[in-house]
């Protein structure tokens, strides 16, 4: 296995894109040991920033809503690149997408709720 040195690579940190979802999913699914075949549920969440790599998504942070109703970021990153400094810049940035999306987060979380549903749904949709 090749493990790449962050010091020495030009990784991006971005938002996502709809042209990122399929590697997304797929980190997500990875990491989760989640089936290829298995429908994604809402613990999917919301991803809203990546890490690339020579034009490769090796990382995404996603927001979600926890079993106590907290929004909670979680970064994953494939294994070959996987760093502390990788996992925080992505929640960093989620983090900073997530409050310029959605204004009261704090306050109501039904709209990132709602987001993360539609999007596991249309998901699903379009995996079948």
């Amino acid at each position: 296995m090749n493990i790449q040195d962050p010091k020495t690579t030009r990784i991006e940190f971005r938002k996502v894109y709809l042209s990122d979802l399929k590697a997304v999913i797929s980190i997500y699914q990875k990491k989760t040991k989640a089936s290829i075949a298995m429908e994604l549920t809402s613990d999917f969440g919301l991803p809203l920033s990546v890490a690339v790599d020579n034009n490769e998504v090796i990382g995404v942070a996603f927001a979600s809503i926890n079993e106590l109703g907290k929004v909670v970021l979680n970064a994953q990153v494939v294994s070959t690149f996987e760093t502390v400094h990788i996992g925080n810049t992505l929640e960093a940035a989620a983090e900073n997408i997530l409050y310029a999306t959605f204004e009261n987060i704090n306050k109501d979380h039904t709209p990132l709720k709602n987001s993360i549903q539609q999007l596991v749904g249309w998901l699903n949709k379009c995996a079948n």
